[in-house]
């Protein structure tokens, strides 16, 4: 028997290394993370009692009078349990289950990354056209999954440049913009979001430039960020610098007769706390905001410099809940916008705001599919995202 040792930056490479050198047939004894990346232990060849025994957990060892030996070794560890008192049986221990787990799951990812690298290279050869449209999508920023299916519709027979103007256009089409709803119509506005999305930023933004408007007498702010060091205050001082009504709550309980307070103002903007993805408090806050008596329309916040996958967690978390719509902040420390796009896109949640700065009350706009459009192509343009096969390779997964 054969064993050897293989370190690779990832699991994917060392599993990579283990196929080309070793083949299919081999057996892999553990894994683990050193520094540097992962270490794998793998054996070739037919198994001995030895290698039973160091792989083995201690206390479930086969103590037998019958050697292994005298019959083949992978025989003779299927009979030990039968054969011997023992707390547990030889494959069955917590620790030896949970090992076999973490290979088959490693040989699992190994499988679905190399079919749907094998669907890449065959969609690439079957429509060039298309896979090319993809690649350019992608360094974009726009998640594998809907680049994918933009370019779906596209005839093989096309130029390219007609085939883009085509893509964008359904692109386009999928986008929603809402027309400045906020400081047109005022109402009681909440808006949610992640912790350090830009919430408070944004509210103080409207808030202003509704001010400015109509006058300080005709919007308010309500905070109910009670967990964030300072959230109160912050607001606080930012209204007393505008002469803007700010109140602080300890909670969506205590909404009802704030705002009821505040039946003259026009604008009422609630600025909520910061959530966790899985945290499922937040969605309780959502429920209740939607059942109190006076109608409370609530925007969700996204920072644009947030990647897909974060994006598309916090999405999932608010599916289904009564949202208004969504804000884009922080544009200008993002990369790509071809991520957040991608999120609301698949969420289908229109965008009514993007920011891009910390002046207040400047750096606020009304989205427009124009706007979002314009600002994606110049991010592609001057900073493309690598358009890897490995990430385009995801919107191939079985």
């Amino acid at each position: 028997m054969k064993v050897k040792r293989y370190f690779a930056a990832n699991m994917r490479s060392a599993l990579e290394q283990v196929r080309q050198e070793q083949g299919p047939d081999v057996v892999i004894l553990s894994n683990r993370k050193v520094d540097g990346g992962i270490e794998i232990l793998t054996a070739i060849g037919e198994p001995d009692a030895e290698l039973i025994e160091r792989f083995t957990p201690r206390g479930t060892r086969e103590r037998a009078p019958q050697p292994l030996t005298e019959a083949p070794p992978m025989a003779a560890a299927a009979v030990a349990p039968a054969t011997v008192t023992t707390t547990e049986p030889l494959w069955t221990s917590q620790e030896t289950v949970i090992q076999m787990q973490r290979e088959i799951g490693a040989i699992k990812s190994l499988l679905e990354q190399q079919l749907s690298g094998f669907a890449w290279h065959e969609f690439s050869n079957r429509s060039p056209l298309q896979a090319r449209l993809l690649r350019v999508l992608t360094q974009l920023g726009i998640a594998p999954a809907l680049g994918r299916n933009l370019v779906s519709t596209v005839d093989e027979q096309r130029e390219f440049p007609a085939a883009w103007r085509q893509v964008l256009a359904t692109m386009q089409a999928r986008l929603t913009c809402l027309d400045d709803p906020i400081l047109r119509f005022g109402g009681h506005i909440a808006l949610c979001g992640a912790t350090g999305v830009g919430k408070t930023t944004l509210a103080s933004k409207l808030a202003a430039r509704y001010a400015l408007a109509r006058g300080s007498n005709k919007v308010a702010l309500i905070s109910t960020d009670d967990q964030r060091l300072g959230a109160h205050q912050q607001l606080r001082t930012f209204g007393r610098l505008v002469g803007i009504t700010v109140l602080s709550v300890r909670g969506v309980d205590e909404l009802p007769d704030t705002l009821a307070e505040l039946r003259d103002r026009e604008l009422v903007l609630i600025d909520l706390p910061g959530f966790a993805p899985s945290d499922p408090a937040f969605r309780r806050t959502l429920a209740t905001l939607g059942g109190l008596p006076s109608r409370v329309q609530t925007y969700l916040t996204l920072s644009a410099s947030t990647d897909f996958h974060a994006l598309e967690r916090v999405v999932q978390a608010v599916d289904g809940l009564p949202l208004a719509g969504c804000c884009l902040t922080k544009l200008d420390e993002a990369a790509s916008l071809g991520p957040a796009l991608s999120a609301v896109i698949a969420a289908r949640l229109p965008v009514a705001y993007v920011t891009a700065g910390q002046q207040v009350p400047d750096d606020l706009d009304a989205a427009t599919t124009a706007l979002l459009f314009e600002q994606m192509l110049s991010m592609g343009k001057t900073r493309p995202v690598p358009a890897e096969s490995a990430f385009i390779e995801q919107a191939f997964a079985l």
